[in-house]
């Protein structure tokens, strides 16, 4: 018994150090630079958003499973514990401002990249940086009021108030319900369409868009070695934004999973929970950095290895600042 326990507190540990270690380090190097140059550029405000959100994603979802380890009966009590609701809310606005960051990244660098004829996107190629940079701010104070009527979570009002605590510890916890007054349904369609279809409209075709053009300016400018060069640099940051899309889906696609098994009243541990975030986190700390020339010399310079990538760093990456 304690060797389990053990064993899932390491595992619990190693999951959140997972997604919080390189996260920590895109934040506190991208800060760092953003200090010394007294600047905020579109790619680091992005950068930090991710960043923030990640971290307190893993964290609030360690915490929270954590707490159904303890009392794997914690949604049966009524009211719901308050840390229920904080975690819950965080989970929510965490990976909302996570997954629309990515977006806006995708459509930044889309319009940066990618040369267009209209009138109206070249005005708006000039202006992309100050229209990115309200869009993240506004998406983000939009998810802190969007999700605070995650705070009125509670058992559904049809369980029995007569029920004793044994009888509840013996079935299944019935589904959770607000109680204030919200149209459940509507609600949980708005948060479905926030999370999934609509980010993902804008990041597949921005990317498809920057493959296309990319793919046809380099067979373009075979001859000439430079800007095939620094069509390379471009075409790095146009994979790791596909990647990034990649890891987006795979994460929904766990955690819908999970949501779903469990409304079903099937059985499925929180690990598998933890795991999605943890391994969301982990990838896209991990692919930003790769994508960034700054992070990744900082990265190598830790491991003493800066001199022997410097060239190939410079030659496959692009600055933290804008396109």
């Amino acid at each position: 018994m304690i060797m389990t326990l053990i064993g899932h507190v390491l595992f619990f540990v190693g999951l959140a150090l997972v997604g919080v270690s390189g996260n920590l380090f895109n934040l506190v190097f991208t800060i760092q630079q953003q200090v010394k140059t007294r600047t905020i550029q579109t790619v680091g405000l992005i950068l930090n958003v991710i960043s923030i959100s990640n971290i307190i994603l893993v964290l609030a979802t360690f915490s929270l499973v954590m707490g159904v380890f303890q009392d794997p009966q914690i949604w049966c009590i009524t009211p719901y514990p308050l840390s229920i609701r904080i975690e819950t809310y965080l989970m929510m606005t965490c990976s909302f401002n996570s997954f629309w960051a990515i977006a806006w990244l995708s459509l930044f660098y889309c319009i940066k990249v990618v040369s267009f004829s209209s009138e109206c996107f070249q005005t708006l190629k000039r202006k992309i940086s100050s229209v990115i940079n309200a869009a993240v701010l506004l998406s983000c104070s939009f998810s802190f009021l969007f999700f605070i009527p995650l705070f009125s979570l509670d058992i559904a009002k049809s369980l029995d108030q007569n029920d004793s605590v044994n009888d509840i510890a013996n079935m299944t916890c019935p589904q959770p319900s607000f109680t204030i007054d919200i149209n459940e349904n509507a609600y949980a369609a708005a948060i479905i369409c926030l999370l999934c279809p609509i980010p993902l409209m804008i990041m597949l075709p921005t990317s498809v868009r920057m493959v296309v053009h990319l793919c046809a300016h380099t067979l373009a400018l075979q001859k000439n070695k430079t800007q095939v060069q620094g069509s390379d640099s471009y075409l790095l940051v146009c994979k790791i934004t596909i990647s990034l899309v990649g890891v987006y889906l795979s994460t929904l696609f766990i955690v819908s999973l999970f949501i779903i098994i469990r409304l079903i009243g099937e059985f499925i541990t929180y690990h598998t929970l933890a795991s999605a975030f943890s391994f969301y986190s982990g990838m896209t700390s991990l692919l930003l950095t790769a994508s960034n020339r700054h992070l990744k010399d900082k990265l190598w310079s830790l491991f003493c290895c800066r001199k022997a990538q410097e060239q190939s760093s410079k030659s496959q990456t692009v600055e933290t600042g804008d396109v």
